[in-house]
């Protein structure tokens, strides 16, 4: 690691602090990033400098290094911990060791004791960073994961929405995976599997056999393919490179389940797709090849391939928004991108240019007032986008009448073009996104004003900590260090603070309390530390501030 580690120094002796500070040198490899006479302020301290070292005393007042560290084992567990005591006493170095201290040094520390201690610890820190977080590491932990992240990639491909899938293209291609224009088929094999004979790790080691077997027969007969493991399921994506491709296909395939039932003892079943042209086609000739196996599966047969007679639609179909599709718009909708929402649309948009070449007349532009048999059309397709307008709305908790207050189907009506329809589309869409945003950013606000009334109405309670708020509010301790520092740009322990210290002035100037008795109103079990705490937000002791106040 270049940079040097960052250490913070917790002792109530200042001469203790300086000596060990005194030793720290850039050339170490540490550096002293702040330090602090107690665990209080060491807290404070570490939440805002991120520490990667604490070296700390236990015997100090108001929180000592024993507690000091279980909180920070809890709350910061990437943080060393190195402990400082003049006891030689066995609880300690016992907690010590349970508590995953790096270190346990005794007093009166030595040059060589501290010395010896950086050394040790940077030679530890360095390891960690070489093996877990260094540019050579992670660059072969990336080459050894490019399988894997291929496999993945290509699940994806074959079941995510067409305006997903040039990104998902993209990064095949970093993992080693080119697809282009070229026609594909897709072939999806399953194995018939007995619970009853199989295990988990028998079928999987049987999926892999087939897996493998095919392979090796599509190289040997030169055919360019890629596959994955998806769900239950082998699927080979096979580039067309020959004539009478798919007859080719079907052979090899046909030739190699045959043999592989024979010598493995299973049964297998596979769907062959149609050529599809180019990587957006995949994900229908995936469906393809699984409607081809579902028909292979009902009548007994190892392999078929898709034929598409048989579900061909009829050209008087009206033009619907299939389930996938709608998914899929919703998506773009949800994340507000500009670019998906605008493919999606061309999609559409060829769609409907597409009903207007097969239908007559052709006056999809005109007036929906006696409209034409393809506008009729048309509609179908058009509830069905804005019933996902609708749909998206509720899954964001947003009442589609706040941002479109007339009535839909009135506002269908007047449409005169289907153009005219997707931009009123794109307009609700995003007014929708806009509110569904502002009310979680209220929602954000809304919650820490509640946890902030819990803190004035609690702030007494000398057991609060964070993780007590949290568990009484409801809320993770990492989501309301967020919230203090973007809504209130402060930490949770120094607006905790500010809050005591607010009232302590109050009661000390307005009320006849001793010190000790404000110091427990406002929450503090330790009168000394209070007083600390109170001369260093003041710049006076209590007694001092109130004498010079009144």
């Amino acid at each position: 690691m270049g940079k040097p580690y960052r250490m913070v120094l917790v002792d109530d002796e200042d001469e203790i602090r300086s000596r060990i500070a005194s030793h720290i040198s850039p050339e170490s490899g540490f550096t002293v990033a702040g330090t602090a006479g107690n665990g209080y302020d060491a807290l404070e301290l570490i939440e805002q400098l991120a520490p990667d070292v604490v070296l700390t005393d236990i015997k100090m007042p108001y929180i000592d290094g024993i507690e000091l560290a279980s909180i920070l084992r809890r709350d910061y567990p990437a943080i060393r911990i190195g402990f400082i005591s003049g006891y030689n006493d066995f609880d300690y170095a016992r907690q010590a060791v349970q508590l995953q201290v790096r270190s346990y040094l005794m007093k009166p520390l030595t040059r060589e004791d501290i010395l010896a201690f950086l050394g040790e610890l940077k030679t530890e820190l360095d390891q960690e960073f070489a093996s877990r977080y260094s540019q050579e590491t992670m660059q072969r932990q990336y080459q050894e994961s490019l399988p894997l992240l291929a496999e993945k990639a290509l699940a994806e491909l074959l079941t995510s929405p067409r305006t997903e899938q040039a990104l998902i293209t993209q990064s095949l291609q970093q993992y080693g995976v080119d697809l282009d224009d070229t026609n594909y088929a897709v072939a999806l094999i399953r194995i018939e599997r007995s619970e009853e004979h199989w295990d988990i790790l028998e079928f999987e080691k049987a999926k892999l056999g087939v897996r493998n077997n095919i392979s090796h027969n599509l190289d040997v007969h030169e055919i360019d393919h890629y596959s994955c493991s998806f769900q239950e399921d082998l699927v080979f994506l096979l580039k067309e490179n020959r004539t009478a491709f798919l007859q080719e296909i079907d052979a090899i395939l046909y030739q190699t389940i045959r043999k592989v039932e024979h010598f493995l003892s299973i049964r297998i079943f596979l769907g062959l797709s149609r050529l599809t042209s180019g990587y957006s086609q995949l994900r229908g000739a995936y469906n393809e090849a699984a409607r081809a196996y579902s028909t292979g599966r009902m009548h007994n047969l190892s392999l078929v391939m898709y034929s598409p007679q048989a579900d061909s639609p009829t050209p008087a179909q009206p033009l619907l928004l299939p389930e996938e599709e709608q998914q899929e718009l919703q998506q773009a909708f949800r994340f507000g991108d500009t670019r998906k929402i605008e493919a999606a649309f061309t999609g559409l948009r060829d769609r409907v240019a597409t009903l207007r070449r097969d239908q007559t007349p052709h006056r999809l532009g005109a007036s929906f007032h006696a409209p034409p048999k393809d506008i009729l059309l048309v509609r179908f397709l058009m509830l069905g986008i804005t019933h996902t307008l609708i749909d998206y709305a509720r899954t964001v908790d947003v009442d589609i009448r706040t941002v479109a207050p007339e009535d839909i189907l009135e506002t269908l009506l007047r449409m005169q073009s289907f153009e005219e329809y997707l931009q009123w589309v794109k307009r609700t869409a995003e007014s929708i996104r806009q509110k569904s945003q502002s009310s979680r950013l209220d929602s954000g606000e809304e919650l820490l004003a509640h946890v902030i009334t819990y803190l004035k109405q609690n702030f007494s309670d000398n057991q609060m900590t964070m993780q007590t708020v949290c568990a009484a509010c409801g809320i993770s301790i990492s989501y309301l260090s967020q919230l203090f520092r973007k809504y209130q740009a402060t930490t949770f322990v120094r607006y905790l603070t500010k809050l005591r210290m607010e009232h302590a002035r109050e009661q000390l100037l307005l009320s006849g309390s001793r010190v000790v008795e404000v110091a427990e109103a406002c929450g503090y079990r330790d009168i000394y530390y209070f007083s600390h705490c109170f001369k260093r937000h003041t710049g006076l002791p209590p007694k001092a501030y109130r004498e010079k106040n009144l």
